[in-house]
């Protein structure tokens, strides 16, 4: 039975290489084994090479005869990003999983099903890990000797690793499980989560980066620094180097530890699997009929369509992260501007100095290649599915249906766009021409790929999935958008470079234009020709 459930575990975390939900039917067995290759090809090999990366600059401290040093630095980037990547299939997997009721009313002990879930969690950490602790090893045995103690040492560092990695992450995810449980909107709590990750491992990768030549030139100070203040942070290096004493302590107090959180959790887990969020009480209002039908208000129908839309994007975390993160970044690029614009500008200038008008197009093109990170309009046409009746069976005219879908794309798009345009106008301070240009073009750059990708959508539908990634992700529509989106900006800025900088208010205008005249194009084809073969999905 365990090795039942540990199976099912993984299907479920695979089950997108083991399933084609667009064709709705299971992959071949070629297919798969081609789909693991890819995945193994991702971590190992793409993701193994940014932090190949970091260990090679590090590897001197190991040359220098800090070995130690070398394997505490990787071993707690290791640390981080393994609980970063393995916390929320923790917390889906475990703690909150859909299936836990339905498990728990068979006859399986409780011990089994969390014996499976912590083995599906412990091999997701040992992933994540592995793609530092691997490429650290290989780094490691390139630049210092090849010995059984060499060897030993990095075996039990990457174990111990993933063993303090599944710790951790049980900790965490039953905390996130736990303020889910307790929030009202669990769409925007996991949004703000898996944001926050994303940040965290971009700044681990980057400070990472910044501090690697500042160790190499005080190896010394540090070294004895960390050996003598921090003897733990020592001893967890120390296992890399194959020192017998600390892989034993280490080891040791891992295994204790996990042994004792897994104590913990098979007594605890009935109660975290099958707790609720509590439910809101709800207020009535005394009153009678009248009274209630005076203080009611009436939305239009157009607008009670916007609010659909936004009603769709609430619901749905994978939609607003892959779709709508724009308007968080939009307004995180404008304070950025502020904040360090002015030293930017001035080192673009030692290299582009000979192009004239290249500051407005810089920033243009830097606006716009955020406001793509925008793309609500591309899917959601092929989001309605085989509910699409609905809206077909509605007295609302198509076209109104689709501008609505528009409309949010632009209500969220906009406003963040105007926001990153005005820091920019703050800290640069252009001409009004240039100002113009600056504020206008990503609007109009943002309005052609929001109608240009609600087209797409209406010609290129589709309804019959089952998992809404499949719309999101994987549709043509959005494909197609995206490219359109990243080949448009950067024609924009390649074309200025190669002739536009002769004339570039003339060039910039000529864009401003294109970009008009495309969405006056879309918007036309949607109210006719689009709202008629909508009406006829």
């Amino acid at each position: 039975m365990l090795k039942l459930l540990i199976k099912k575990q993984l299907a479920e975390i695979f089950r997108q290489y083991f399933y084609d939900f667009k064709k709705n039917k299971p992959r071949r067995k070629g297919n798969v084994i081609l789909l693991f290759v890819l995945f193994a090809v991702l971590m190992l090999v793409v993701s193994g090479a940014v932090m190949g990366v970091i260990a090679y600059g590090l590897s001197e401290i190991a040359v220098a005869g800090y070995g130690w040093f070398y394997w505490a630095i990787m071993g707690l980037i290791g640390v981080v990003l393994g609980v970063i990547g393995s916390v929320f299939n923790t917390y889906s997997g475990l703690y909150l999983a859909k299936d836990n009721d339905l498990l728990l009313s068979m006859p399986i002990p409780p011990r089994t099903i969390v014996t499976a879930r912590t083995a599906s969690v412990y091999i997701m950490a040992l992933l994540y890990s592995a793609t530092v602790t691997v490429p650290a090893t290989v780094v490691y045995f390139i630049k210092m000797s090849l010995t059984a103690k060499s060897v030993m040492g990095a075996i039990f560092m990457i174990i111990i690793v993933s063993l303090i990695d599944l710790i951790l992450s049980c900790l965490l995810g039953w905390v996130v499980a736990k303020l889910s449980v307790k929030m009202k909107s669990k769409v925007f709590f996991k949004v703000f989560l898996s944001i926050a990750f994303i940040v965290l491992y971009y700044l681990i990768y980057f400070k990472a980066l910044d501090s690697v030549k500042e160790l190499l030139k005080n190896i010394a100070v540090y070294g004895d620094a960390v050996k003598s203040r921090a003897y733990p942070v020592y001893l967890f290096g120390a296992i890399g180097t194959g020192d017998l004493r600390a892989i034993l302590i280490f080891f040791g107090i891992t295994l204790a530890v996990t042994a004792t959180a897994y104590l913990v959790l098979s007594k605890t887990f009935i109660k975290i699997a099958t707790s609720g969020g509590e439910v809101p009480a709800v207020k009535s209002r005394a009153g009678n009929a009248h009274s209630v039908k005076d203080g009611a208000k009436r939305s239009g129908v157009f607008r009670s369509l916007v609010s659909k839309e936004f009603s769709r994007l609430k619901s749905s975390s994978t939609y607003l992260l892959n779709c709508a993160l724009g308007t968080l970044l939009l307004p995180a690029l404008g304070v950025f501007v502020i904040i360090k614009g002015g030293e930017l500008l001035p080192l673009l200038g030692v290299y582009l100095a000979g192009f004239p008008g290249w500051e407005t197009v810089v920033v243009c093109f830097i606006i716009c290649a955020a406001a793509m990170m925008n793309t609500v309009s591309a899917p959601s046409v092929p989001l309605e599915g085989k509910t699409i009746w609905v809206l077909r069976s509605l007295p609302v005219e198509p076209e109104k249906v689709l501008f609505a879908k528009l409309s949010a794309h632009m209500i969220l798009t906009a406003p963040a766009v105007l926001v990153c345009s005005v820091c920019c106008l703050i800290t640069f301070r252009p001409s009004v021409a240039d100002s113009v240009f600056i504020v206008m073009i990503p609007l109009s750059f943002a309005l052609m790929m929001g109608s240009l990708g609600l087209v797409l959508g209406v010609r290129n539908p589709n309804l019959n999935w089952t998992q809404e990634i499949v719309p999101i992700k994987q549709s043509m529509s959005m494909v197609v958008a995206v490219f359109a989106a990243m080949g448009i900006n950067a024609a924009f800025a390649g074309l200025f470079f190669l002739f536009g900088s002769r004339a570039p208010y003339v060039y910039l205008s000529c864009a401003l234009a294109l970009y008009l005249a495309v969405s006056a194009f879309c918007i036309s084809y949607l109210s006719k020709r689009g709202a008629e073969r909508f009406a006829q999905l």
